[in-house]
């Protein structure tokens, strides 16, 4: 092969319409977990990109990002949720909704709070296995003078254990969500800016501030940040 021709069959591999095109089309996408029927977001949950294998946890405001294609599947699944398997359309961020696992729906949630669903369900399958330290044993059980090195390893290592160490961490998130939901939702932010509905979670989802800061702010200081924030989320999605 001369040098002539090997530059010829390079140039149109990297020019090549279908190549340039199906490049394109790989990009970086973002969304965020809730559990369905509430506005919990759900943390360490793991997004899998089934053609990749690329594999991410969701963060503490059930965020994540990841590499895609369109037309890309990814899988979703957590422990006391239903896995679920959504199909990339498009780049826009993705608001996926999760559903107890049939396990969890045996306890009566209607009408609760998310932190306090979890908390329940925490309690009853904690009684039911015999868990009495929240899958936290103290170090005094391992003491040969009265102590139970046997509760103490199955609460630390047993599967049960786990499950209940996972229960109460999830009924501490949709806590520090409520809390956030009581200085920052739907209604005090359209009160304050003219966004419209079909905007709202994209706009939640990229703005919505951590709790150790709206501790600290006043309503003003919400308001503020909600204006500069829709500033910014017009600019970014050309909203006019």
């Amino acid at each position: 092969m001369n040098l002539k021709f090997a530059f010829r069959i390079i140039f149109i591999f990297l020019f090549n319409p279908f190549t340039y095109s199906l490049a394109q089309t790989v990009k970086r996408i973002g969304g965020a977990i809730l559990q369905d029927g509430t506005k919990a977001s759900i943390e360490q949950v793991e997004v899998r990109n089934q053609r990749s294998g690329q594999m991410v946890y969701s963060d503490k405001l059930g965020r994540f990002e990841l590499i895609s294609n369109i037309g890309d599947t990814l899988e979703i699944q957590r422990i006391g949720y239903q896995p679920q398997k959504t199909v990339v359309q498009n780049f826009t961020n993705l608001i996926i909704r999760l559903k107890l696992s049939n396990r969890l729906k045996e306890v009566v949630i209607t009408g609760k709070l998310a932190s306090q669903n979890f908390r329940e369900i925490s309690t009853a399958y904690s009684k039911e296995k015999g868990i009495f330290y929240g899958g936290k044993p103290p170090l005094r059980l391992l003491s040969p003078f009265g102590g139970s090195p046997v509760t103490f390893f199955y609460e630390l290592l047993g599967k049960d254990g786990r499950r209940v160490r996972r229960l109460n961490q999830l009924a501490k998130q949709a806590a520090e969500a409520e809390e956030i939901d009581r200085h920052f939702n739907d209604l005090i932010i359209q009160q304050t800016i003219p966004i419209d509905s079909a905007q709202l979670e994209e706009f939640k989802l990229n703005y919505t501030p951590k709790l150790d800061k709206l501790k600290q702010w006043s309503r003003y200081d919400v308001a503020n940040y909600i204006k500069i924030s829709f500033e910014e989320f017009k600019k970014r999605n050309r909203v006019n």
